[in-house]
């Protein structure tokens, strides 16, 4: 095999639920322009993640397992992704995630446009909206993809999805504390002049958490990483956010987009539960907490099925 123009980079933690699905999808039902790689690293797996893999790879030679004993976070495993990547591209998704066909061409193709550093991909949730906690996370998936598509043609989107295509050499590495890996890795290529995009067409099935507690804690360790960058950096990663003192009007625009979609009640619970995990939040950055070898939410594992491999 030649050398890969694209690698695909995975990092999984006991998901023998989901990666057998995730890399047939890669193998049978995404395009390439050319050669590509599958790096997938298996972080301190206590259950058969690691076999799968291996049979995968036993194979097909393109599916390259990295196993560590221990887990050590999400930002080392992503660091050993861009530290071996052979690929001019690479395409950053979750172990939990299943492409739906054509996501990646769409990704890859938009990459090649000048100017165009990150293309970030549209996550769906299958979640049925039957329960308070599924009203939650469709709103705020339907939400965050309506705010990227309206900040697309203007070059002001600043954050990155759980699926995410990068020009190799943007960003080499990220700090191993990092919570938040997609917006850091998305605002330092924004701080170098490169424009993230969002394909509405790069479909992506996620599974939100499906009890209030998971929620909870999901949305805690993510509003943390967004001070924890802001830190840093010393901008915001939320689009909002950075947008507001600038574009009041815009935002408002928005909000009101959400509240005709999913109803003032959703809307309004939605506000409430954020508001106090950002107090929350708050609390947890004066106190030095840290969140980077990631807590996992349970009830986002048992997601997907042969149906919504072949559908």
């Amino acid at each position: 095999m030649s050398s890969p123009e694209t690698t695909v980079g995975i990092c999984a933690h006991n998901e023998e639920k989901n990666i057998g699905y995730l890399l047939k999808s890669i193998l049978i039902d995404q395009k390439f322009p050319s050669d590509f790689e599958v790096l997938v690293v298996c972080s301190g797996c206590t259950d058969n993640t690691v076999e799968i893999v291996q049979n995968f790879a036993q194979k097909d030679s393109r599916v390259i397992p990295i196993v560590e004993a221990k887990k050590t976070g999400k930002s080392k495993a992503m660091n050993y992704i861009f530290s071996k990547a052979k690929g001019k591209n690479i395409i950053f998704l979750s172990a939990d995630t299943l492409p739906k066909k054509g996501c990646f061409s769409k990704l890859l193709t938009t990459i090649q446009r000048p100017k165009v550093g990150i293309v970030c991909g549209n996550p769906k949730p299958i979640n049925p909206k039957n329960s308070l906690v599924g009203k939650l996370v469709n709103f705020l998936w339907s939400f965050h993809g309506h705010v990227f598509e309206q900040l697309n043609d203007i070059g002001r989107a600043r954050h990155a999805t759980e699926i995410f295509c990068i020009k190799k050499g943007i960003v080499n590495k990220i700090p191993v504390d990092i919570v938040n890996d997609d917006a850091y890795i998305a605002l330092k290529a924004k701080k170098k002049n490169w424009l993230i995009k969002f394909e509405k067409e790069a479909r992506v099935l996620i599974c939100g958490p499906k009890t209030f507690s998971d929620y909870f804690k999901q949305r805690r360790r993510i509003l943390f990483g967004h001070r924890q960058i802001k830190k840093i950096t010393g901008e915001f990663p939320q689009h909002l956010l950075y947008l507001f003192p600038y574009y009041p009007k815009e935002v408002i625009k928005l909000l009101l987009w959400a509240i005709k979609k999913h109803g003032i009640s959703t809307f309004f619970t939605f506000a409430m539960v954020e508001i106090v995990i950002n107090t929350i939040t708050l609390a947890d950055t004066l106190y030095g907490r840290t969140y980077s070898n990631w807590s996992v939410s349970e009830s986002t594992k048992e997601i997907f099925s042969e149906k919504n491999f072949k559908n």
